[in-house]
């Protein structure tokens, strides 16, 4: 099975396909994720991981169209992107999105959300990844409400879904 490091960095993952908008040691190939369609096959990748990259990107909706047609039927996307009140969303200029527990609804369930999106995921798993400060409140019951009213409680979102044709 071959499996996608979506957006590296220097992050390079043995076993996988690096791929990053810059070339550092390890990448296997560089372009511009803003750049549709991805120089990538239909149905090539059986799972993609991408970590603090989708922030960065123009059209959201649109790089999970690509994703979804670059992975197999039953292929796994994990994706880490920064929770919306913490500092670390919002101390990098290069950030162009921000993102809530709520934001990838759209693709895994019916919603009424004002884009239509063809594409169709399973959802596998959400995991709030708390702060430091976070971690003082042990559950996810507790910090997801204290997040709506003080920032620095969430730090990420992990998100795992599974694609499906």
């Amino acid at each position: 099975m071959k499996k996608l490091n979506f957006g590296c960095g220097q992050d390079i993952k043995p076993d996988y396909i690096n791929i990053d908008i810059s070339q550092f040691k390890g990448v296997d190939k560089t372009f511009d994720f803003n750049i549709f369609p991805y120089s990538f096959n239909n149905n090539e990748f059986g799972e993609i991981y991408s970590s603090n990259v989708l922030e960065h990107l123009d059209d959201i909706p649109r790089v999970m169209k690509e994703l979804h047609r670059i992975t197999q039927a039953d292929g796994i996307i994990r994706m880490i992107v920064p929770y919306y009140n913490c500092y670390g969303a919002f101390n990098d200029l290069t950030h162009k999105h921000y993102f809530s527990h709520l934001s990838f609804e759209p693709f895994y369930k019916k919603t009424s959300a004002n884009y239509s999106i063809q594409e169709k995921f399973e959802l596998v798993s959400l995991k709030l990844i708390p702060t430091r400060l976070g971690k003082i409140f042990l559950f996810d019951f507790i910090r997801l409400p204290l997040s709506f009213i003080f920032g620095q409680i969430i730090q990420a979102i992990d998100l795992t879904l599974i694609v499906k044709k």
